[in-house]
This record gives structure tokens, sequence and C-alpha cells, in this order.
């Protein structure tokens, strides 16, 4: 990987989104229903149905999305669960899955099911990275990378893009491709009422779409990804679904490479849809947009 980026980096005061046609088309859109705070979700793992658990899969596939999140947390009761339920889940969709972490630890898995899964998510910690990234060398899995280390929570463009020049460091060492590596910027929150206020409803936006744009500035074969609903805990439904139909069109065109998002939101998909046939109907799409980091 050739360093395009000196330790001492200094972000723009603004940056200037790539025209549509260039990359938007590419984006992979990754549904997120099969997580275990989903109530139907648990009870089909607990129930150990694996028809119920196929069938949510499928829904999720026939409304639009090109690979599946498959989130069981930590615990190591659900970690057991896993194998049958990629069985169930790969007997009916032949899609990749996004797997919880706590599947980098099981020799098993990782030798059964390899390529088709990508392991979601570990974070920037020197101390474990490196390991973390000759496993998936080993068992060719993909591997997301969350900008985040112990003692740094990132708060701006600086932060996040010094932690994915060392993630990119740290690939290129382990001989780790890049094709199996996604960076995740973090999107949080405002919890503050009036930032909220302030920013009409978006999250940091500003800072995330500054920070994927610099990453491909990095290394133009850097991967991102952004787990939509992050940026929007606590919101009703209505309102959560008209953010992320907000969001997702302004992160595509800053050269998002892929989006975690709730498939079964119709209006959100349609937007998706139109974002990876090269249609917008967000009209900052008539004229290159220039948005300004976040405060």
């Amino acid at each position: 990987m050739e360093k395009t980026m000196p330790l001492k980096y200094h972000t723009q005061t603004d940056v200037t989104l790539r025209q549509p046609s260039e990359h938007i088309p590419d984006l992979l859109l990754v549904g997120e229903r099969l997580h275990v705070l989903n109530p139907s979700v648990y009870d089909a793992i607990e129930q150990h149905n694996p028809e119920r658990l196929a069938r949510f899969a499928k829904k999720q596939v026939e409304a639009g999305v090109q690979a599946l999140a498959v989130n069981l947390g930590p615990g190591r009761h659900m970690r057991l669960q896993i194998p049958w339920i990629i069985d169930a889940i790969t007997a009916e969709v032949d899609v990749p899955l996004f797997l919880s972490s706590s599947v980098i630890n099981s020799e098993q898995i990782l030798r059964q099911y390899g390529r088709n899964i990508t392991i979601n998510a570990v974070t920037a910690n020197p101390e474990t990275l490196s390991q973390y990234m000759k496993v998936v060398k080993t068992y060719e899995t993909g591997l997301v990378v969350l900008l985040v280390k112990p003692g740094l929570v990132p708060s701006g463009v600086n932060d996040r893009v010094h932690l994915a020049y060392e993630v990119l460091e740290a690939a290129t060492k382990a001989g780790l491709p890049l094709n199996r590596l996604y960076l995740d910027p973090v999107m949080g929150c405002r919890p503050d009422p009036f930032a909220l206020k302030v920013s009409r409803g978006f999250p940091d936006i500003g800072t995330i779409i500054e920070t994927i744009a610099l990453i491909k500035e990095l290394n133009n074969y850097a991967r991102t990804i952004i787990g939509l609903s992050n940026g929007s805990v606590g919101l009703a439904g209505e309102k959560r679904s008209a953010l992320h139909c907000r969001m997702l069109p302004l992160l595509a065109s800053g050269g998002l490479d892929a989006a975690i998002l709730n498939c079964l939101d119709n209006n959100l998909m349609n937007v998706a849809k139109n974002i990876k046939n090269g249609l917008f109907s967000h009209p900052s799409f008539q004229h290159r947009l220039e948005i300004a980091p976040a405060a």
C-alpha cells in the first residue's frame, strides 16, 4: 500500500463529494434484521426453528439486499448456535454473511464457512488487531474494523483517519488483501437535544462523509461500511426511517462501499435501489455537493 498520508494529517475545511456515477452503483446492501434483539429471531433460535430463520433470511434477500448481518451478541450460548443457524440460512439463500465477532475464536466455524463470512466487528486495538488479521488471512474470511480503540473514541475526522491509516498499515504487514477488509467510521447519534435540533436530526454526518472520502485518498482500494441504525438510536420508527432515507444518499455520494440497514423499510429500500441504479431523488444530487464538517 502506498503511504499517501503523513502522520499529522490536516483535513480540509470542506469536502467535495464525487459525482454519483463514479462509485455509488457498487454500494453493498446488508440486511440487519437477523439480530438477537429482534424478538422473533430470538424466539426462533431458542425454539431451534431453522425453517423460521430461513424465512427471515429469504424475506430480506427478496427485499433487495446482497448480504445479511447475523448479530447474535457476545454470549457463549448464542455462539454455540451459530453452526446450525448458518446452515439454516445458507440452505435458503446464497449470500455472504456478516457474523458477530465472537466467531473469530471458533476455528470450526472459520474453517467450515471461511470465504462466505465477514467478521463484524473488531476494534482497531493494536494489541489484538494483528492477530485477528492473521486469522482472517488464514481462513480467507472478511473483517470489519471499527475505527475506535482503547483510550480513543474518535470525536472528529483526524482521529478516524489516523486510525484508518494504522489499520491499513496493519493489513499490509499481515498480508491481508484489502478486498476482505472494511473500515467502519462508527457513526453515533447526537445525544444533546440542542445539537440534534441544530443538525436537523442528523448525526455527525459531515464528519463521517469527510472521513469516508479521505480513507479513499489513503488507499483507493480501502472499503468503508456504516450501520445506519447506529445514527438513529432512540428515534421512533417514522423519524428513524426518514433520517435513514436522508443519510444514505449523502453517505453513498461520499464514497461509502457498504451499508447495514433495515431492508424491511420500503421507503429506505426504494432510496437504496435508486442509488444503485444511478437515480437520485435527493435534490443535492443535481450538482456536486460540498458538505462542511459538523461542529
